[in-house]
Order: structure tokens, then C-alpha cells, then sequence
């Protein structure tokens, strides 16, 4: 399974990025169950990159990754990929 994480989050990073986070949220809003993403590639000193991706290739970065969320336990989720030794954290 970390593999595949890896390799999701390696591509979903922006270029230049030391880490790459993605988060899944549950919430109950007026009685509606919702699932909320997040994708955020940081700095080496630890600051939120801009990500100003046209929406259809921010798609094609998250994709892979709520795939691989399903398969996790149905509760918050947060992972941290640092790209420069490849060490995956779940926070």
C-alpha cells in the first residue's frame, strides 16, 4: 500500500515542492454527510505553495488519491509525503 501512496502523492506534488500532504475530511453540514480533499505541496521550510493548476489536471492528481483514501479506514484522514527520501507519514 505505501507504494502506491507514494507514487499518487510523487505525481500530485507541484514542481519544486520538499513535501506533499493530501487530508480527506468528513463533515455533517444541515444534516448532509460530505467528504472534503485537500492537496498541498510545501516549501522545504515547511510554507503552502500556490496551486494554480488548470482544474481538469488538478482532477487527474486527486483522482488517484481518493482511490486509494476509499480503502482507508472511514474516518479523517491526513498523509505527508517527503519527496526528497521518499518517507510517507500519517498524521
Amino acid at each position: 500500500m505505501s507504494q502506491a501512496w507514494i507514487k499518487a502523492l510523487a505525481f500530485a506534488a507541484l514542481p519544486g515542492a520538499s513535501k506533499v500532504r493530501f487530508e480527506r475530511r468528513f463533515s455533517n453540514e444541515n444534516g448532509t454527510p460530505t467528504t472534503n480533499y485537500k492537496l498541498t505541496s510545501l516549501t522545504a521550510n515547511g510554507t503552502p505553495m500556490g496551486d494554480d493548476r488548470d482544474y481538469d489536471l488538478l482532477k487527474a492528481a486527486l483522482g488517484p488519491l481518493e482511490s486509494l483514501a476509499e480503502h482507508e479506514d472511514h474516518k479523517d484522514l491526513i498523509i505527508e509525503l517527503d519527496l526528497e527520501n521518499s518517507m510517507l507519514r500519517h498524521l
